[in-house]
């Protein structure tokens, strides 16, 4: 579920978006049949003209239609078929539909709603976004996970996409799996952020594939291979790990999902001892503090993992050319608390925590504890120069980004 609410420099923009219905189950030998549900695959679109999917669950062959409307009568931006103004589509569950959009000329915000209606008498009202002409569009902000665009001469923003198998939760589609801000300049990639939801990226759980290498560019936009990393054998260094900034266990669903984990993009230059040692055990507190298949803590976790480079600091000899060593290597965490099925920009100060953590790239590091490493996610907002979860109302944001409550994150010490 995602909807926006931002007010920067006194302007409001309400961008209200697709309520994700979904199911969890104990236990493989009880799982439910999947509910009634309708969503979009991306619920703000870029500037440019494109096409988002309706994704349609439920009973299979169930029939629908889908009917858009605009806020204007005279603005009639997306459509059911590719040409002219096809405002109404009828399919059955579990076929894809498709909108056609078109380029966002105006420097504002624009919306259309979707209602989309079953026979078996479920109804669901979307909303969908797009940015103005105006924003980069390069990077998409219809995820709660992704920080605040920052232009960078160096910086590539890429969000890769995959397909995800169904299970006994959810019956598959196609989802975001991970954003990164890569860095040409350091070949490292500034941050990368992802959500945590059990249901749909850790089962079925598989084995870890162990497939360094480049990003193969079969998404856009490309980033040379020049560019990237080159180390399928390692970085050659001694004492540095090839760190995953989205831990390759927090996307067991399927061999492609985890094979992405896995590319030079999401890789950093990661001190051995703090790779293996307290950076594993918090990359396993977070999969814990993401939603469970038990039926409790539904919402997502939002995450952001980066690295960042204080100092003129070390270099690895590559053969694509130099790669620096983070000096730093931090988290940022964002979660409401208990199932309470609000969109991001609904919370108030009290329905949402948030957490980051900063360790040093160095043994010292290593040997700090989580209770140590904890701090405010302002604080990695100062050391980065990002601003993370611009989703949230900057009324409330400025309360929860500057508190830090561990108790509200089991196992810290």
């Amino acid at each position: 579920m995602v909807s926006v609410f931002m007010k920067r420099s006194g302007l409001s923009l309400l961008l209200a978006a697709a309520v994700l219905v979904l199911s969890a189950a104990c236990d493989k030998e009880d799982m439910p049949a999947v509910k009634s549900s309708a969503s979009l695959a991306v619920p703000v679109v870029d500037p440019v003209q494109g096409s988002c999917g309706i994704i349609t669950q439920g009973a299979s062959g169930t029939a629908f239609t889908a009917t858009l409307s605009f806020e204007s009568a005279s603005e009639p931006w997306c459509s059911f078929g590719e040409s002219g103004s096809v405002t109404t589509a009828v399919g059955k569950v579990g076929q894809s539909l498709t909108l056609y959009v078109s380029a966002n000329p105006s420097d504002t915000y624009r919306t259309a709603d979707i209602s989309v209606v079953y026979a078996d008498g479920y109804t669901a009202s979307l909303s969908l976004a797009q940015m103005p002409g105006t924003v980069p569009a390069d990077i998409a902000r219809g995820w709660g996970e992704l920080p605040a665009y920052r232009e960078g001469a160096t910086f590539i923003y890429k969000k890769y996409l995959t397909t995800l198998s169904g299970n006994g939760y959810f019956s598959g589609g196609r989802f975001r799996n991970f954003t990164v801000c890569y860095d040409t300049q350091t070949r490292v990639s500034q941050w990368v952020a992802y959500p945590v939801f059990y249901p749909y990226y850790e089962t079925p759980k598989l084995d870890r594939v162990n497939a360094f290498g480049y990003d193969p560019n079969d998404q856009q936009p490309a980033i040379p291979t020049s560019e990237q990393q080159n180390i399928s054998r390692g970085y050659g260094a001694g004492g540095y790990d090839r760190g995953h900034m989205l831990p390759q266990a927090t996307r067991y669903n399927n061999y492609e999902t985890n094979r992405m984990t896995y590319y030079a993009t999401n890789m950093m230059p990661q001190n051995s001892r703090l790779n293996q040692g307290i950076w594993a055990s918090l990359e396993g507190k977070v999969r814990g503090w993401g939603p469970l298949p038990n039926g409790t803590r539904y919402d997502t976790l939002y995450v952001v993992t980066g690295a960042s480079f204080k100092d003129p600091g070390a270099t690895i000899s590559n053969a694509n050319g130099p790669i620096t060593v983070p000096t730093h290597c931090w988290k940022v965490l964002l979660k409401q608390k208990g199932n309470l099925n609000k969109q991001l920009w609904e919370l108030e100060a009290d329905e949402v925590k948030a957490i980051g953590f900063i360790f040093t790239n160095d043994a010292a590091g290593a040997g700090t504890s989580l209770l140590e490493a904890a701090c405010t996610v302002g604080e990695v907002e100062q050391l980065t120069g990002f601003e993370f979860f611009p989703m949230l109302d900057p009324a409330v944001a400025g309360q929860v980004k500057n508190r830090l409550n561990t108790a509200e994150w089991s196992g810290i010490y």
